[in-house]
């Protein structure tokens, strides 16, 4: 390995100095005056058999766009000012042309932002007992429940209802006096994944009355609009379990 290495830095030495050799040669004789070499920074200049066009950018930042495009020689020149963004370019004619060809791929609307509905449904489940009814698409949850905790059955109770965009936070909330207070917040990301997955982030359902307070929280993953339980939120004056399940889609 160290001897490749060794071989790699003395090729590279090799090959340097012989094109550093070839440039001594075919370089005509400097003046004192000129023989400092031009800074990184500068600039190409308009040179004979260029052509000129002017580009209207509409979605990308000059300076990021003038910083990809300087992998081409030609000179550019931006300007941003009350929301117009203009590029002007000064090239050869086939530079030129690779140039629009690809402010074409760069210029282009950022995706839309993914809005996401959020529903949580409080249900109240016991082992024994009338407990009411759930709704169709719940049946699956319930399933899932009385093989879990033994339950006879579940009721719905309350739905909580929430909308958030990808990036941002959600919030809903539900008052009754006999009931009393839910609130429910957290924060929305959602993948490129088919069907879309949707990430609850800091997902926190905080419920008081007069006589108790609970709390659930956690991070939850939905694919597909399918139903999550959360957790067991607390138990009800009539000895119910009060079970928290999650669901998100992203709107259509």
């Amino acid at each position: 390995m160290h001897f490749l290495l060794a071989v790699l830095i003395v090729s590279a030495a090799t090959i340097a100095a012989a094109q550093e050799s070839n440039r001594e040669k075919k370089a005509p004789p400097a003046s004192p005056a000129a023989s400092a070499a031009p800074s990184p920074e500068a600039r190409r200049g308009i040179r004979p058999g260029d052509v000129q066009k002017v580009f209207i950018v509409n979605h990308v930042a000059i300076n990021d766009l003038v910083r990809v495009l300087h992998v081409f020689p030609a000179e550019l020149s931006g300007m941003e000012r009350d929301n117009r963004r203009v590029l002007s370019v000064s090239a050869a004619p086939a530079v030129v042309a690779a140039i629009e060809e690809t402010i074409k791929r760069l210029d282009v609307p950022p995706p839309p932002i993914k809005s996401v509905e959020i529903a949580a449904y409080l249900l109240e489940c016991s082992t024994s007992g009338e407990v009411g009814t759930l709704p169709q698409d719940l049946q699956s949850v319930l399933v899932q429940l009385k093989k879990t905790f033994n339950y006879s059955g579940c009721g719905l109770a309350r739905t909580l209802l929430a909308r958030g965009s990808d990036g941002s936070r959600f919030a809903a909330e539900f008052n009754e006096r006999t009931a009393g207070k839910y609130e429910l917040t957290g924060r929305v990301e959602v993948d490129s994944s088919e069907p879309p997955t949707v990430r609850l982030r800091g997902t926190d359902l905080l419920t008081w009355s007069d006589s108790t307070r609970s709390r659930l929280s956690g991070d939850i993953e939905v694919r597909g609009g399918q139903k999550v339980v959360l957790g067991r939120l607390g138990v009800t004056e009539s000895g119910k379990d009060q079970i928290v399940v999650l669901t998100a889609k992203v709107a259509p």
